[in-house]
């Protein structure tokens, strides 16, 4: 009688999984950003294959930076070490409704976040909602001290988000403030632990919960506890990543001891990354980025924005993907993928992300 009963149980919970899926799910798909997307990777893939230079379609994965500014000073971070050479700012809701709407019919995944936390932007719940209302995906990656406000948790737990990745880099309030400076431990968990109860009361099984660790030198010794931190906090995953190297003089200081976790080895003296690749790099052919003043850029290594490849305060985005300054930047890194610095350290092909 137990076991069938506990059978029973589990039988409910999974279709209600399901339901909660198809529901959320069916509500993105669309038949001509399905069509783009074979389109695009078809002409990718023949480019490569046959050596010619084939972009056909529109990128479907873009990156929108709804801000640069971020309430922390992590010390492996461009913004926290406030070394970004850019303008600093936020995106406001009209700008980038004008923007998803030039691009809906061929963008169907978003990642809402680039330099800087997301949540700083006062309009950020809306750009959700709104990407969702034009079948697009979105995911948010944050550092998770904002979730201590109850009111923005419950706001976003309620919203169309469809995946929320936490960067938490320590499993104790030690570790975590070494990296994460500026943040509180406490505050973090204590937030998270009411967004999951939020999002569960709504009986939803979106945004999917990620807590992300990235392995460094100074924290690989609690990889087993932020598991069990996890598992604690009800979270839906936990996920490991490497670490990126911005200043090879301090690789030593960042890598962890693990291999598995380290992106580069050390060649000849200098630390070049592990693996080889060719000048095709996908990136550039199914995806572009938008920063906050709606600089148009390559990809996400361009954090400077040292390529801008037009505006899309003057031109449709249609215009600029066409354009001679789009394509000749393609046929630069076909030719002498190495000769860019962002290239060399780009992870195209390379795992970063490991269970």
């Amino acid at each position: 009688m137990f076991f069938s009963a506990k059978l029973n149980t589990t039988f409910l919970e999974m279709n209600s999984d399901l339901k909660s899926y198809i529901s959320y799910l069916s509500k993105l798909w669309g038949g001509k950003k399905f069509k783009n997307v074979l389109v695009n990777l078809a002409s990718y893939y023949l480019s490569r294959l046959t050596r010619r230079y084939l972009v056909w379609g529109k990128p479907f994965s873009f990156i929108i930076e709804p801000t640069n500014l971020c309430n922390l000073r992590c010390p492996e971070c461009p913004v926290g070490l406030q070394t970004l050479e850019r303008p600093i700012g936020l995106m406001r809701n009209p700008e980038y409704q004008k923007a998803i709407d030039d691009i809906e019919d061929h963008c169907w995944y978003l990642l809402l976040y680039f330099q800087g936390e997301s949540f700083i932007n006062p309009d950020i719940i809306d750009m959700i909602n709104y990407a969702f209302e034009k079948k697009i995906y979105t995911v948010i990656s944050t550092n998770a001290n904002r979730l201590a406000s109850t009111e923005f948790s419950d706001e976003l737990a309620a919203s169309k988000l469809g995946r929320l990745v936490l960067s938490i880099d320590g499993a104790t309030d030690e570790t975590y403030t070494i990296y994460r400076q500026a943040g509180k431990f406490s505050r973090v968990i204590r937030g998270i632990e009411y967004f999951v109860k939020a999002r569960n009361k709504l009986s939803k099984k979106f945004p999917r919960i990620i807590l992300q660790f990235i392995v460094m030198k100074r924290n690989e010794h609690e990889m087993k506890a932020i598991k069990e931190l996890g598992k604690r906090l009800r979270v839906d995953k936990v996920i490991y990543k490497s670490p990126q190297v911005l200043d090879p003089a301090r690789a030593n200081e960042i890598m962890p001891q693990n291999p598995k976790f380290r992106r580069y080895e050390k060649s000849n003296g200098t630390f070049k990354l592990k693996g080889s690749y060719t000048g095709y790099c996908k990136k550039i052919w199914h995806g572009s980025v938008l920063t906050w003043d709606r600089t148009v850029i390559p990809c996400c290594f361009d954090k400077d924005a040292d390529f801008p490849l037009g505006t899309m305060k003057e031109r449709e985005f249609e215009n600029i993907w066409d354009s001679e300054v789009y394509h000749e930047f393609r046929k630069g890194v076909i030719r002498d993928r190495d000769g860019l610095e962002m290239c060399r350290n780009c992870t195209e092909g390379l795992r970063i992300f490991f269970r």
